[in-house]
């Protein structure tokens, strides 16, 4: 009777001592990737990188007192790419370039032809990210900052700096694939290219969307249309 009272006792021992080290696991090893990410990963500072299409159309105006005001329309198509902090110290930020084409050129709504093959621009901007409203399946965020571009057009080196804002809405379609749609507008200084001198602008205003994706393993989605966990 003693003999099995003791095994008894052994095997409820050890059964608690196999219970107890399942609870320690991690929960990679469990399959259970959104507790780890909230115990540990959310606590450290996590990089997002994002890439996509874009679209952008920049104007140009120039007053004049005799005529009609000179206005200039570039329509360009490009890609980007972009990065984005969480959990950083102080403040989140964000950076995205561009690389663009235009394909359109257009001066007081009458559609002129490029005379150059090659011709190009780049955009960037940096800025600072704010969760402006979160649902379950879809998150909206507001980025001010600052915008800059270079642009070879058939006349000059066109230099822009000024300032904008993006709006960007996160539709998730799985734990670590997010959608992207951003649109994005700014205004800008047009003159810190070869244009200072000979033909300064008055204003210069652009306007932009664009659809990317990301993917991260740092930072999962706790809802997505996809199912969630």
């Amino acid at each position: 009777m003693k003999k099995i009272l003791f095994i008894f006792l052994a095997l409820i021992s050890f059964s608690s001592l196999i219970a107890q080290e399942a609870d320690e696991k991690p929960a990679a090893e469990t399959g259970d990737i959104a507790f780890e990410s909230s115990d540990k990963i959310f606590d450290k500072t996590i990089f997002m990188f994002n890439e996509g299409f874009s679209f952008v159309q920049v104007t140009r105006l120039q007053k004049q007192e005799k005529t009609s005001n000179f206005v200039w329309t570039d329509r360009m198509i490009g890609i980007y790419a972009s990065v984005q902090t969480a959990n950083f110290p102080l403040s989140d930020w964000y950076f995205r370039a561009q690389v663009l084409y235009p394909y359109q050129h257009i001066f007081n709504d009458m559609e002129v032809f490029a005379k150059q093959t090659v011709l190009y621009a780049f955009d960037f901007f940096f800025g600072m990210p704010f969760n402006f409203k979160s649902y379950k399946y879809v998150n909206i965020n507001f980025i001010p900052g600052l915008h800059g571009m270079y642009q070879l057009s058939d006349e000059y080196h066109l230099g822009y700096f000024g300032t904008g804002a993006i709006v960007g809405f996160e539709l998730p379609v799985s734990s670590r694939w997010t959608i992207l749609l951003d649109g994005t507008f700014s205004v800008d200084y047009p003159n810190l290219g070869g244009n200072n001198l000979m033909q300064p602008y008055d204003l210069s205003w652009s306007w932009q969307g664009s659809l990317g994706f990301r993917y991260s393993r740092a930072k999962l989605n706790t809802y997505s249309y996809l199912g969630h966990k």
